[in-house]
C-alpha cells in the first residue's frame, strides 16, 4: 500500500493581512516484518519544518502518529501469538500467515495544519481480513488535535446528516445498507476545501464500494469562514 500525498495550500486571513504558507518536508518511513506465521508491513509519514518553532509543535504529531502505528503492531503481533495458541492447543495448524498493513493518506500539510488518515488492514484468515481508519488532525500554531467536536457541531447532527445524505453522491448505488451519516463514520478528515468522510468497509454497501467521500466547502454555509475549522458552534448555521 503506497503511502498517498495530497497536498494543499491553506490560505487563511489573519487579521486581514495574507500570510504566505510554509510547506513541510515529508518523508516517508516503511518497516517490514516477516515470521513464520505472520509479517507486517508500515508505512506513515513523518513531517519536519526548517523553522524552529514549528518543528518543535510538528514533533508532537510526528510522535502522535508513530506511537499509533506502533501500537497497532503491538496489538496485530499480540493478537497473533493468542490466536497460534489457541489453535496449536486445539491441534488446529494454521493455514498461511497473518499480515498486518498499515499506510497513511496526507490529505493536507501547511505550517497551520496537517490532517492525515491512517489505514490499517489486518488479516487473521478466512475470505476477508478487517480495516480500521484513524483520523489524526493537527492544529500546528495552537500545539492541539483537533477532534470531531472541534471540526463539527454534533448538536446540529441532523443538519449534517442531511448535507451528506444530499452530497455525497452514489453513483454506483452502493449505499445498499445505510445512507451516510455523521455517528457511523470512522474517520474525518479535511483539506482546505473539504471534508473528507471515511466509513468502514460494509457500512453503507458492499466491500467494493467507495468509502471515502468529499463534502465540498462551497456546500455548507461556510464562506464567510477563513478557517478550515468551519462548522464550529460560534456559526450560526451549518
Amino acid at each position: 500500500m503506497k503511502t498517498k500525498i495530497l497536498l494543499f495550500l491553506l490560505t487563511i486571513a489573519t487579521l486581514g493581512a495574507c500570510k504566505k504558507e510554509t510547506r513541510p518536508t515529508i518523508k516517508e518511513v516503511k518497516t517490514t516484518e516477516t515470521k513464520s506465521q505472520w509479517e507486517t508491513h508500515l508505512e506513515h509519514s513523518v513531517f519536519s519544518f526548517k523553522e524552529a518553532a514549528i518543528e518543535k509543535s510538528c514533533v508532537l504529531f510526528n510522535d502522535e502518529i508513530e506511537g499509533l502505528v506502533n501500537g497497532i503492531n503491538a496489538a496485530f503481533i499480540e493478537q497473533c501469538k493468542e490466536q497460534i495458541a489457541s489453535l496449536d492447543s486445539a491441534g488446529i495448524k494454521t493455514s498461511g500467515k497473518y499480515e498486518l498493513f498499515i499506510s497513511d493518506t496526507v490529505y493536507m500539510a501547511s505550517d497551520r495544519y496537517i490532517s492525515v488518515l491512517v489505514e490499517a488492514y489486518e488479516y487473521f484468515g478466512g475470505a476477508n481480513g478487517n480495516t480500521n481508519y484513524y483520523a489524526l488532525n493537527y492544529d500546528i500554531k495552537n500545539n492541539k488535535f483537533i477532534t470531531h467536536n472541534d471540526l463539527l457541531d454534533h448538536n446540529k447532527s441532523q443538519e449534517i446528516n442531511a448535507l451528506l445524505k444530499t452530497y455525497l453522491k452514489d453513483p454506483d448505488h452502493c449505499y445498499t445498507f445505510e445512507n451516510p451519516r455523521l455517528d457511523i463514520c470512522s474517520a474525518i478528515n479535511f483539506t482546505p476545501n473539504s471534508l473528507e468522510f471515511t466509513y468502514g468497509k460494509y457500512i453503507l454497501g458492499p466491500g467494493a464500494c467507495n468509502n471515502i467521500y468529499s463534502l465540498e466547502k462551497t456546500q455548507w454555509n461556510g464562506e464567510n469562514s477563513s478557517s478550515i475549522i468551519f462548522l464550529k458552534k460560534k456559526q450560526s448555521k451549518v
